[in-house]
């Protein structure tokens, strides 16, 4: 019996230069979208025919409901980060996802949407400082967001919405270089650019 198994060396050096920079952190604005007004994803290229780098980000475009734009909500200035963790066991592990972003407002339009995450399933695309967008959200499980919003204390107290939210992937939230249409028009997933 043959194996029907195809295998392919994936593994690459991984290295670092001395004097390259790493900037953390995330830029201030996220994007969601509900998640049914995704008509079509793009796809997470497979082991066998991919190099390493190529399998954590995905290739195509999403496709969106007719009229349908990815939404902006702008974020406190560092006050967000990814963060993602292995899961279950051997062979069936998973990532979980987790975003935090924080928002300046509570008011009305911040309460209400507060009220909307709360209850629905929704994809969200961060950037990175470098420019590059990531993606928290799939096609194969639901997003779960806890919206929690504080009035602050006294004088100098912080006040805003902060939005918890994790998703279960089989890839650490995978990176998205395609087109991401906004209400302000096109811009790339790769570098957050216009695209004209």
């Amino acid at each position: 019996m043959a194996n029907e198994c195809s295998s392919k060396a994936l593994y690459s050096s991984l290295k670092f230069c001395p004097g390259k920079t790493i900037t953390p952190g995330l830029r201030q604005r996220v994007y969601v979208i509900a998640k049914r007004d995704i008509v079509a994803w793009p796809e997470l290229p497979e082991f066998a025919t991919s190099e390493m780098a190529e399998i954590a980000s995905y290739k195509g475009n999403f496709t969106l409901a007719s009229d349908k734009k990815w939404l902006a909500i702008d974020m406190v200035l560092n006050k967000g980060n990814i963060t993602c963790e292995s899961q279950g066991e051997h062979p069936s592990r998973t990532f979980l996802n987790k975003l935090s972003v924080s928002a300046p407002s509570i008011d009305e339009a911040a309460t209400a949407l507060a009220r909307l995450l709360n209850t629905d399933f929704v994809v969200f695309l961060v950037q990175q400082r470098n420019g590059k967008f990531r993606v928290v959200g799939n096609s194969a499980y639901e997003t779960d967001v806890k919206p929690t919003i504080s009035s602050g204390e006294g004088t100098t107290g912080e006040s805003g919405m902060t939005l918890e939210i994790e998703v279960t992937d089989v890839c650490p939230a995978p990176f998205y270089a395609g087109e991401i249409e906004t209400e302000d028009g096109k811009i790339s997933g790769a570098t957050g650019l216009p695209i004209s």
